[in-house]
């Protein structure tokens, strides 16, 4: 079983934390490179154990892909999050690349990443949601980790490393708003 970006609650990697972060410190705009436009496709944690409990009750020799049964792009994935945090913000979709950390997302693929799902379904899989339907057991847990008497702490040591440093450059941010405006 091959799963593509892996979310959902207990994930190693949340991703989505991004997002979340954002909301959680208030930010008033979010950045996202080529428009957000970027699509590497998701696999909820619950769609992964559907399918494994599918393939154990039918062992064979196969490779099947496990992916969520829509392939959202960044825009989407944190349209779906600012509506479960209930935040808002201005929406600054960069026409291209990322300006040096400035809109850089984990969805920000060249072309879109999409799994091909035929054989799981050929087998007989049949999807617990779709990203938007799965995603919010993640959110809530990320928020409840990192709330501590009403107020927000840095995800605990293993979730929040190197690979997140670069895309809260808030410093980045404010300058380009303030430029903009």
């Amino acid at each position: 079983v091959r799963p593509s970006k892996i979310h959902g609650a207990g994930a190693l990697r949340p991703r989505e934390w991004i997002f979340i972060k954002r909301a959680l410190d208030g930010r008033p705009a979010l950045f996202l490179a080529n428009r957000g436009a970027g699509i590497d496709h998701t696999t909820a944690a619950v769609n992964l154990a559907t399918l494994i409990e599918l393939v154990a009750a039918t062992p064979g020799s196969r490779i099947l892909n496990s992916a969520d049964p829509d392939a959202p792009s960044a825009l989407e994935i944190s349209r779906a999050i600012i509506k479960i945090l209930d935040h808002r913000w201005d929406e600054v979709l960069l026409d291209g690349d990322a300006i040096g950390t400035l809109g850089k997302h984990p969805w920000d693929a060249p072309h879109p990443i999409v799994l091909d799902m035929t054989s799981a379904i050929d087998l007989g899989y049949e999807p617990a949601g779709t990203f938007e339907e799965t995603v919010s057991a993640e959110v809530e847990w990320l928020v409840s980790l990192v709330s501590v008497g009403g107020n927000y702490v840095e995800l605990p040591l293993g979730l929040d490393g190197a690979f997140f440093e670069s895309l809260f450059d808030y410093a980045a941010e404010d300058r380009y708003l303030v430029h903009r405006n």
